[in-house]
């Protein structure tokens, strides 16, 4: 997965997996439009600050590591970081972000085909799965933002905020629906599919063992939604 900066979907219809089966699937005009000259070296130089904060944050935990050794290890003048992020915090912020994003970016991507909701959930799973594999740096920082409390890092609510619109975003997707037609189970499924999944990248991340294979993956969470709805 490529992590972007750029914000997508904010509050829209869900990309590829998301949109139902007879929905146009031709992103909106302005997406096609190419960028200029200095918005790409804007981004560039914030993928360099994003993928130097991953890099550091797996030599130090998150606290310990400062901006300078952030802008250090992305060979960038402090003053470049203060261009893109007013604080630590709002750095933070969007670094999970765009770890989001990219996340949301292969879901869709793999479950683009997709016709059904068994098959949209496998699919997803199994990019949980790949996830540790092909982002483990990410998918490390994602552990260490989540145990944060949801007013610890930037405005009280950010953290909550940015975790709420992941998972509708997944809803939309698994449910195969545009965002207005999301249905509370929909995004409660959304929510217990993340939570079964991240559960088990955590034992597996933090024991060092490694992941069951796909299909076991896949059964564990479909028989948690199961249970788990038919106990509510």
């Amino acid at each position: 997965m490529t992590m972007r900066s750029e914000l997508v979907n904010r509050g829209g219809v869900p990309e590829n997996g998301g949109v139902p089966d007879d929905a146009p699937n031709t992103p909106p005009e302005d997406a096609l439009k190419p960028l200029g000259r200095r918005a790409r070296k804007a981004m560039a130089v914030r993928q360099s600050l994003f993928a130097a904060g991953l890099g550091a944050f797996e030599r130090q935990p998150i606290g310990l590591v400062s901006i300078l050794d952030i802008t250090e290890a992305a060979d960038v003048a402090k003053g470049v970081f203060y261009l893109h992020f007013k604080s630590k915090d709002e750095y933070l912020l969007a670094l999970w972000e765009d770890v989001q994003r990219s996340f949301l970016d292969g879901i869709r991507a793999a479950t683009l085909e997709c016709r059904s909701r068994t098959s949209r959930l496998e699919a997803t799973v199994k990019q949980y799965a790949a996830a540790t594999h092909e982002t483990p740096a990410g998918v490390r920082f994602w552990i260490r933002m989540s145990s944060y409390l949801p007013d610890e890092v930037g405005e009280p609510g950010h953290l909550t905020r940015i975790q709420q619109e992941f998972i509708q975003q997944l809803a939309g997707v698994l449910a195969g629906r545009t965002f207005d037609r999301l249905t509370p189970d929909d995004v409660r499924n959304a929510l217990l599919a993340d939570s079964v999944c991240w559960a088990i990248v955590k034992t597996s991340v933090s024991t060092g063992e490694p992941l069951c294979d796909n299909e076991t993956f896949v059964k564990i969470v479909s028989s948690a939604i199961k249970t788990m709805g038919r106990a509510d």
